[in-house]
């Protein structure tokens, strides 16, 4: 087997702590292990066109969403649909920064407030919209959605720089706020609306077929990966992975991981279940981003998690 064969190009959704069981997969040495060399990379592409790397074989493992998969079956995208394989969160990692401390926070209090968004994906806000749904009494209609920055790190520095009362950020974003002392964690948005497969890997049947070993080896370090994670301190996770992390510092790092690890943003299981699933079509179909539910078997492939 040449050396080709035995280097996995793993694909990430971004570089941020909420995927770091994708991160600790390579860095920890789980996928050593298993005597593949792993490399990670930017996640190539926008929208469905992100899952055609998995089938021209530029990437082999994508760290992604089913959002991605509604979007290629939505546009009716040509080809063989990648299937989602295994779930990397189990939680919305989205979290809201306020200006005032957070222990008397309600949901209602967004309500003629200012909420700093990003419109770096439709995901988020999607999701965030089916959590205030779903809570008594929040009109969402009152809230004044400030979504003109590109990505997190743009609309945290406009929280910093005085726009708006909250601001909607993954990890490490939120937490460096904090520690920075600009504002206070408020609300999780994953604690509130509870699990659904927010983040995913997706592989192409291709690569599953005529690579079984590989796919078979990634999927067992994964899964080590995610037990060690489970079983293992903020501390020791940072510490595996802070390299990945330049200028951003060891506390900030620690504190993200156990705000992740609180709304128990990562399982030991890395089946994709099947109510998880439909928690994502609902928050799809809500925000109008698609018409009708695409069955679980279209999109979804257990198979080498569940082995």
């Amino acid at each position: 087997m040449t050396v080709k064969n035995k280097t996995l190009r793993i694909a990430e959704a971004a570089r941020s702590v909420f995927y770091i069981p994708i991160l600790a997969t390579v860095e920890a040495g789980f996928l050593a292990q298993e005597g593949y060399e792993g490399i990670l990379g930017p996640e190539p592409g926008k929208g469905a066109d992100r899952l055609k790397q998995l089938n021209q074989g530029i990437v082999d493992v994508l760290g992604n969403t089913p959002t991605l998969s509604f979007l290629w079956l939505e546009q009716q995208v040509q080809g063989d649909l990648p299937v989602q394989v295994a779930t990397v969160n189990h939680r919305d990692g989205f979290f809201l920064v306020g200006r005032k401390a957070g222990d008397d926070f309600r949901w209602k209090d967004l309500e003629g407030a200012g909420l700093v968004t990003s419109n770096f994906s439709l995901q988020p806000l999607a999701s965030l919209r089916l959590c205030l749904s779903e809570i008594p009494g929040v009109d969402a209609d009152k809230i004044r959605l400030l979504n003109d920055y590109a990505n997190m790190a743009l609309a945290a520095q406009a929280f910093r720089d005085g726009v708006g009362d909250f601001v909607h950020l993954q990890e490490p974003f939120a937490s460096v706020l904090v520690e920075d002392g600009v504002g206070f964690l408020a609300a999780s948005v994953g604690e509130s609306l509870g699990p659904l497969a927010f983040s995913t890997l997706a592989m192409s049947r291709k690569f599953i077929r005529e690579r079984a070993d590989a796919a078979e080896a990634f999927m067992r370090a994964y899964h080590a990966t995610l037990r060690w994670l489970d079983a293992s301190t903020p501390e020791e996770i940072v510490s595996a992975i802070i390299r990945l992390f330049e200028g951003t510092s060891h506390n900030v790092l620690v504190r993200s991981v156990k705000n992740c690890k609180a709304i128990g943003c990562w399982q030991p299981d890395p089946v994709i279940s099947r109510e998880s699933y439909e928690r994502m079509v609902d928050m799809w179909i809500q925000a109008g981003h698609m018409k009708r539910r695409y069955p679980f078997e279209q999109v979804v492939y257990t198979g080498l998690a569940e082995k």
